[in-house]
């Protein structure tokens, strides 16, 4: 069982990494699940942090004194934005508020009160991955889309017939933890009512993963068995018919 658990792990630590680092695979070692516990104090202590801005963020700058320059532009991958009037500027990794002192100091050379305000229009951070036995598997945005782990799964379709809800793993990084925290949810529990704490609270790229039922895999193995083997008598009871018709 602990072998099964750990290819599990390994194979949705992989897709994470590809997914969320641009394809880049992420390789860590886990012996066993976070205790949920702990899984989520750390998660609180995480989200007392402020939103920095990532590439793909749309954003907007008010010029509450010099409105002609407002401007609407978007993160780049590269990190950098592009302003008409004073060019190239990092955003990535800042907080809104932030970029919004330093576009007001870049144009405090040309203008006597350019006080800028950046809004954030897009989150494109905001979202989740899923993965495994679901129906339709991919990102699902947290603004509009989800915020629970089981409002996260409902948003990609659901679990199929071979999911199981026993063994959701969870997988999250947090900036102040060089290593992500991988936590197993039994979410029956929480869709019974026994054990609510179960449907984790989603956090910004989070990854989950719902792996195959115990009895789905052994309903798989039974149809290769069974197909391998009806292929190889079909195939003799062929040949046996033509050679003997012949």
């Amino acid at each position: 069982m602990q072998t099964f658990w750990l290819a599990r792990v390994a194979v949705a630590v992989v897709v994470f990494g590809m997914a969320a680092a641009g394809c880049t695979e992420l390789s860590v070692s886990v012996s066993r699940p976070t205790p949920l516990s702990q899984f989520l104090a750390q998660s609180r202590a995480s989200l007392a942090g402020v939103y920095r801005l990532v590439p793909g963020d749309q954003l907007t700058a008010r010029f509450y004194y010099n409105p002609q320059l407002d401007e609407d532009f978007q993160v780049r991958p590269d990190g950098h934005i592009s302003l008409s009037l004073i060019g190239e500027l990092r955003a990535a990794g800042k907080t809104p508020n932030e970029l919004s002192t330093e576009i007001t100091n870049a144009y405090a050379q040309y203008f006597v009160k350019p006080t800028a305000v950046v809004i954030v229009r897009q989150f494109t951070g905001y979202r989740v991955f899923a993965s495994g036995e679901l129906r339709n598997p991919g990102q699902v945005n947290l603004v509009s889309g989800a915020r629970t782990v089981l409002e996260g799964l409902a948003a990609t379709g659901g679990v199929t017939e071979t999911g199981t809800l026993t063994q959701v793993i969870l997988i999250r990084r947090l900036p102040t933890m060089k290593q992500p925290m991988v936590a197993e949810l039994d979410l029956s529990e929480a869709l019974s009512g026994d054990d609510p704490s179960q449907n984790v609270d989603l956090m910004p790229n989070d990854f989950i993963f719902v792996p195959r039922s115990g009895a789905a895999n052994v309903n798989l193995a039974m149809q290769q068995y069974l197909f391998r083997n009806l292929n190889l008598s079909t195939g003799i009871n062929a040949g046996a018919s033509y050679f003997i018709n012949n």
